[in-house]
């Protein structure tokens, strides 16, 4: 009881999440028991073992500074770039429709409970309530049968409104514009806008873009005046401005990945070339038909009291193109064959990886696999399709 008693307290040093096992091993129990182990001494273990717990628990958290910057960028981004629609906007164009007001949609008006009942409208049950208020939404009307829809966007009842709106062609002095943003999936995301005849000040004609609600405010529509293709492509350059400089970070966040992916296929390059040059050097001084796996000790050797190596017969035809994308310096003449680099011992280590994976892909025992056989292997990862079709993306990147 004492030892629990310890051990309950030790879980509580960590902060206030729930430890739902104590890192308490039978072994620790056994040694309890003979002695060899005091209860301070495993309290002390335990400790230590649930701090631990905690710190790693933390580097998986984001802190709550970070998260409250976070929110802070977000909440200003949407100040400097706001939504094109927002839920006042779309009560607004609900609760003033005409059109619906005409299939004999109604509107209720209740500052607390705001809804517009459905009706006439192909698809939503006759009477159907429509809100933007998140609170009536979450609580319904209290009459137990009744479910309130929101108005917003995924919302069958809502998208059913926008079907029937939009299932009407555009009047001749409104054009639909849309232009993919760069760099982003050119074919599935896009920036869409309006372009429109309306009347401006002094009762002069001119041609608005419409981007989003606040837009609309004080337009008056030329609805007889047609728009003609050459009047819409400023506006089409204008919205392709706008998608490049909302859509900046992104293209960067993109760009970034594919530099990321065009090094990690020039550092599998680098570690198959290394570990050929090392597995060479070694192979040359065994004797006969020799087993692999000593071969690869004296490897590992070359490197154990050394911080660097030397390498001087690295492929150059194939090592010059990715040369820039490297994180190590790798030398290639102008002319020749050969390229030479100075590997340090993580770079070493991470080729001796790859030779052994590629050894126990081999599935056969250490008494069986040769040296030769793993050479030939390591010469056609190089120098087979599968590399060469990761090196031919690569130069395409390039």
């Amino acid at each position: 009881g004492r030892l629990l008693f310890r051990l309950a307290q030790a879980s509580m040093v960590v902060g206030p999440q729930q430890v739902s096992l104590l890192p308490v091993e039978p072994e620790d129990f056994r040694q309890l028991e003979e002695g060899s182990l005091t209860p301070e001494a495993l309290e002390a273990k335990a400790r230590a073992k649930l701090e631990a717990q905690r710190r790693q628990a933390e580097n998986m958290e984001i802190p709550p500074e970070e998260l409250y910057e976070i929110y802070k960028r977000m909440a200003e981004r949407a100040e400097v770039m706001p939504v094109p629609v927002n839920l006042e906007a779309i009560w607004e164009a609900l609760s003033g429709s005409k059109y619906l007001r005409d299939l004999g949609c109604t509107v209720v008006d209740d500052a607390l409970r705001p809804r517009l009942l459905l009706r006439g409208v192909a698809g939503v049950p006759e009477g159907a309530a429509l809100t933007v208020s998140r609170e009536l939404y979450e609580e319904g009307l209290g009459d137990g049968c009744s479910r309130v829809h929101f108005a917003s966007y995924g919302d069958p009842c809502f998208e059913a409104v926008l079907a029937e709106v939009g299932k009407y062609e555009l009047p001749t002095c409104v054009r639909r514009i849309a232009v993919a943003v760069p760099g982003i999936g050119e074919d599935t995301v896009e920036m869409v806008a309006y372009a429109v005849v309306c009347r401006w000040r002094n009762g002069i004609r001119e041609i608005r873009l419409v981007k989003g609600w606040a837009d609309l405010e004080g337009l008056e529509i030329l609805e007889s005046d047609v728009l003609r293709d050459e009047e819409i492509e400023p506006l089409r350059k204008q919205l392709l401005a706008l998608a490049r400089e909302e859509y900046g970070h992104c293209r960067r966040a993109t760009q970034t990945e594919r530099e990321n992916v065009r090094a990690a296929q020039a550092q599998v390059i680098l570690s198959t070339a290394v570990a050929l040059s090392l597995l060479r050097a070694r192979g040359r001084f065994a004797k006969g038909d020799a087993l692999f796996w000593p071969v690869l000790q004296e490897v590992v050797s070359l490197f154990e009291d050394r911080p660097r190596i030397t390498i001087d017969d690295l492929p150059a035809e194939i090592m010059r193109p990715v040369t820039d994308e490297l994180l190590f310096d790798v030398h290639c003449p102008p002319a020749g064959r050969k390229a030479y680099a100075s590997v340090p011992r993580m770079l070493a280590r991470s080729a001796v990886d790859l030779i052994a994976r590629l050894a126990d892909a081999t599935k056969l025992r250490k008494g069986e696999l040769r040296l030769e056989m793993i050479l030939r292997r390591l010469e056609r990862t190089l120098e087979a399709r599968e590399l060469q079709a990761v090196y031919g993306g690569l130069e395409g990147l390039l």
